[in-house]
């Protein structure tokens, strides 16, 4: 706890080596100064050996200022982080006097304009003028009475403040894309998408695309951050392209916030739920070859996206001679 910490650094007649392990003891502290903390962990936050941060644990404990215990798994016996408790009070009467550190804040730090530009030749300074008859200069200057009290004003600020707020959370910032408030945000800006769009004529109507991305969101019971958005909705046109109908797509897209996953082309791969029957013609609307059955492995995405007509069955493998369309074109 930061106001335990603070009176670690308030007290009086602490070693170093004292002083840094109740240091990391505090950063655990709970209200009453209990930690649950094993001693490597402390060692390490108060930058020692183990056997050092042992020797300062006993001294600590001699003093009064700590109690540790062991503490043991109920069920099992193993070993478990130790318990220790700061005397908070104790520490506290250990403050020492208040100290009077000599001023540490000046009015104001300056910095001399330029006197040159890049490519111009350096202005001649004149020599100065004598002391007696030299005009005071304008950083020295007194600063002007307040005309209440005749008390110099303070110094203007280095930075103005911003008028508008920092906090990405704060009232009356736009959200970006007009959804209303508190909804949830990245802290980065969405990733670009770099997989090749569709092409023309294979576009995807919008309402479809949101539909996939909207039985996303229903199963995961919150808005969908951008990020996520955008590998969705790129990831459902792409699919969408290939033939799938968009009802088995989103139904697909429902299965994946529970199972903690975000990439729809990789489930859609995976997925062994059967695809509702198109209607049946020599070629599909993709402009497809009728798929064989065999390739694929047993996918049936294959029978709507050329990628997976291998016969590996993942893309990238080596093409079906039987229903690829490069091979099918090459033969016809």
């Amino acid at each position: 706890m930061i106001q335990h910490m603070n009176m670690v650094f308030q007290a009086d007649g602490l070693s170093v080596g004292e002083g840094a392990f109740l240091l990391a003891c505090c950063n655990h502290t709970d209200d009453r100064g209990y930690v649950i903390a094993s001693m490597q962990q402390l060692a390490d936050e108060a930058h020692m050996k183990e056997r050092t941060a042992r020797d300062n644990k006993q001294r600590l404990i001699k003093r009064g200022l700590l109690a540790a215990a062991e503490r043991y798994h109920p069920k099992t016996g193993a070993r478990i982080a130790d318990l220790y408790r700061v005397n908070l009070d104790l520490l506290g009467r250990m403050k020492r006097k208040r100290t009077d550190y000599g001023p540490t804040v000046i009015e104001e730090l300056t910095f001399a304009a330029p006197e040159e530009t890049a490519g111009q030749t350096p202005r001649q300074i004149p020599p100065p003028p004598p002391a007696d008859s030299a005009a005071p200069p304008a950083d020295s200057a007194a600063p002007p009475a307040d005309s209440a009290g005749g008390v110099p004003a303070e110094s203007a600020p280095l930075l103005l403040p911003s008028p508008t707020p920092s906090s990405l959370s704060g009232p009356g910032r736009p959200s970006g894309d007009g959804s209303e408030a508190g909804r949830e945000r990245e802290s980065e800006a969405a990733p670009v998408d770099k997989r090749q769009a569709p092409a023309e004529g294979q576009q995807q109507p919008e309402v479809e695309v949101e539909r996939v991305v909207a039985a996303y969101a229903a199963a995961a019971g919150r808005p969908v951050i951008n990020g996520t958005r955008v590998r969705l909705r790129s990831a459902a046109a792409e699919l969408l392209a290939a033939g799938l109908p968009a009802g088995w797509l989103a139904d697909r897209a429902a299965e994946m916030p529970s199972r903690g996953w975000t990439d729809l082309e990789r489930h859609v791969e995976r997925s062994t739920v059967p695809i509702p029957s198109q209607q049946s013609a020599e070629k599909p609307s993709n402009g497809l070859p009728s798929w064989c059955g065999a390739c694929g492995d047993g996918n049936p995405a294959a029978q709507h996206n050329r990628r997976f007509r291998t016969l590996t069955g993942l893309p990238g493998g080596e093409l079906c001679p039987d229903c690829h369309p490069e091979h099918v074109s090459t033969d016809a």
